[in-house]
C-alpha cells in the first residue's frame, strides 16, 4: 500500500496508525507514522472533508516533533493532541521527550500551545513531570484529564516515576492529582 499512499497526499513512506472521523467539521482524520531511523519515527496527522479526494498535512512540518495521542472534541472542529519532541545528538537518537499538549483547528490548521513543558509545575518531592497519556480535554481546552508521570529522585535507588491520573488546568499550569496508577523504578 506504501505506492498507493502518494495518490490521496500522504508521504508513500509513511506507515497507517488510524482513522478518525471528526463530526462537527465533517472530516476523516488519518494519523500515520514515519520512520527516522534506529526505531524512532514521527507521527502526523492528515485530514480531508469527506467530498475531497486528497488529504492534507494539518500538523505542523517539523521533523523533531511526534503528534502520539489524539483526542477528539464532540462539538467543535478540534482536536487535541499530546507531542513529543525526539531528542537527538548529531546522528544518534536518544529518546522522546514531552513537549507539549496542542489544540489543532481541522478546518484552518492554526495550532495552538495549550501546556508546554515549560508550563507544568511539579511539587517536591518530584523533579520533573510529563503527560504521559492524553485521556479527556474538556471546556475549550480550559480542563485535560490526562496521565502524569511525576519523577523522583531516591537517595539510594536512583530515580522512581509515579504514574497519576489528573486534571489540569492550562491556563494556570496548575494540576490535581486524582488517583495513582502505578510506579516504576527504572533499570530494575
Amino acid at each position: 500500500m506504501a505506492n498507493e499512499w502518494r495518490s490521496i497526499g500522504i508521504p508513500s513512506e509513511s506507515r497507517f496508525v488510524e482513522l478518525f472521523y471528526e463530526p462537527a467539521s465533517a472530516q476523516f482524520l488519518a494519523h500515520f507514522y514515519r520512520g527516522l531511523g534506529e526505531g524512532y519515527g514521527v507521527k502526523s496527522l492528515y485530514a480531508r472533508h469527506f467530498t475531497d479526494e486528497t488529504y492534507r498535512k494539518i500538523t505542523p512540518e517539523d521533523e523533531s516533533l511526534t503528534y502520539e495521542e489524539v483526542v477528539l472534541c464532540r462539538d467543535l472542529s478540534k482536536i487535541y493532541v499530546n507531542v513529543f519532541t525526539v531528542r537527538k545528538r548529531s546522528s544518534k537518537f536518544l529518546g522522546y521527550e514531552w513537549h507539549s499538549v496542542q489544540e489543532i483547528d481541522t478546518d484552518t490548521g492554526e495550532v495552538r500551545v495549550l501546556l508546554s513543558a515549560d508550563d507544568l509545575h511539579v511539587e517536591e518531592p518530584y523533579v520533573k513531570g510529563w503527560i504521559s497519556s492524553l485521556r479527556r480535554v474538556k471546556g475549550n481546552g480550559s480542563e485535560i484529564i490526562c496521565t502524569i508521570a511525576f519523577k523522583r529522585k531516591r537517595e539510594k535507588q536512583g530515580t522512581a516515576i509515579e504514574y497519576y491520573v489528573c486534571k489540569i488546568f492550562p491556563q494556570s499550569g496548575e494540576y490535581r492529582r486524582i488517583t495513582r496508577m502505578a510506579q516504576e523504578t527504572p533499570g530494575e
